[in-house]
């Protein structure tokens, strides 16, 4: 009977091991590997070795250097030190492409200018279907993420617009530049979907980016619209784009919305007063305050009662000295119209026929 039971188990173990290894197969036949989380396996973008970068450089520009050998050393002078800390591949491949290309110098000198990007019209030949398509998406996000950094969001979103992660040597810079532009136009959507991408799908990440984009992502999952702080950040929005000159139609069409969302508000407001004026009145009391702090007028005799306190010692029986002092007592924290209203209570007869002074 023991036999039996071992030789079960020993089946059912190799029925295991041999499904595991199909599942290894299986795995290395999609191009996965087994082992690892979801969160690994998705990261599948990253930046482009330098080595390739020079290469791919090298074939898009074959022509001209093979037109002109200065070209050729100049190329080779700038790529031939190793990549340094902080060296920047996009700087670099611009920098390449302008040696050949007088209409990329032109777009060099404006990146590393003064000049303000207000005054830059987005060139042409960077949407040219016959410009070399590597080159022209790497130069894309070149001037995109100048744009971005000078907040001009709307122009950096048209010149990064269509481009994929998986086509530039930067997609940390792509998405992240994308995602910043849209957290600063308020559009939650397509921004989540940067970060998320960003953070998810891009390997050794900027630990810059990754901080500021854990930021805008919360920040932009919090936002409600039309609250006062989605109004808010519209306005400051307008107002950049009326500081640059930009009156277009999509500007005047965030004021139309900013307008519309504060006419909304003061409705809601209006409503909740009259609600609450509605729910005091049934009550029988009134539902706002005084307007100042001030005596209010309403006017009466200023009798009470008589209560019987005893007869052992009465306002009237004190010495004058002793009643004087109580009554500056009784009126030193007040201010000087409510010492008036104390002697006018202590000089009121308690009653019909009492005599004036003789409040108990």
């Amino acid at each position: 009977m023991t036999s039996s039971k071992q030789i079960v188990r020993r089946a059912a173990l190799a029925l295991l091991l041999m499904t595991m290894c199909l599942a290894c197969v299986e795995a290395r036949a999609a191009g996965e590997s087994p082992g690892l989380e979801k969160t690994e396996q998705v990261k599948r973008l990253g930046l482009a070795a330098p080595a390739d970068v020079r290469s791919h450089l090298l074939q898009s520009l074959a022509g001209a250097v093979a037109a002109d050998p200065a070209v050729g050393a100049a190329l080779h002078a700038l790529w031939q030190p190793p990549q340094a800390a902080g060296d920047d591949l996009l700087d670099r491949i611009a920098g390449s492409a302008a040696l050949t290309d007088d209409r990329v110098a032109h777009l060099v000198r404006i990146c590393s200018g003064p000049t303000e990007p207000w005054f830059v019209d987005s060139p042409a030949w960077l949407h040219d279907q016959t410009f070399d398509p590597w080159l022209r998406d790497q130069l894309r996000v070149y001037f995109g993420r100048w744009l971005a950094r000078r907040k001009m969001y709307d122009q950096a979103l048209s010149v990064l617009a269509g481009l994929e992660p998986a086509d530039v040597v930067d997609p940390a810079s792509l998405l992240f530049y994308q995602a910043a532009a849209y957290h600063h136009q308020l559009r939650k959507a397509p921004g989540l979907r940067a970060i998320d991408q960003l953070l998810n799908d891009v390997r050794d990440c900027p630990s810059r980016f990754q901080v500021v984009a854990g930021l805008m992502k919360e920040d932009l999952k919090k936002l409600e619209d039309d609250s006062l702080d989605h109004i808010a950040r519209r306005m400051d929005d307008i107002r950049r784009r009326l500081d640059e000159g930009n009156a277009d139609k999509r500007t005047r069409r965030i004021e139309d919305g900013v307008i519309a969302s504060l006419d909304k508000m003061i409705e809601d407001m209006e409503k909740k007063r009259q609600q609450q004026q509605q729910s005091g009145s049934g009550g029988g009391q009134s539902s706002s305050p005084m307007q100042d702090s001030r005596i209010a007028k309403q006017k009466g005799p200023g009798q009470t009662d008589p209560k019987d306190i005893g007869h052992k010692s009465e306002w009237g029986d004190l010495p004058p000295e002793t009643r004087e002092q109580i009554r500056q007592q009784l009126g030193r924290d007040l201010p000087a119209h409510y010492y008036d209203l104390i002697q006018q209570y202590f000089n009121t007869p308690q009653g019909p026929g009492a005599p004036a002074g003789r409040r108990p």
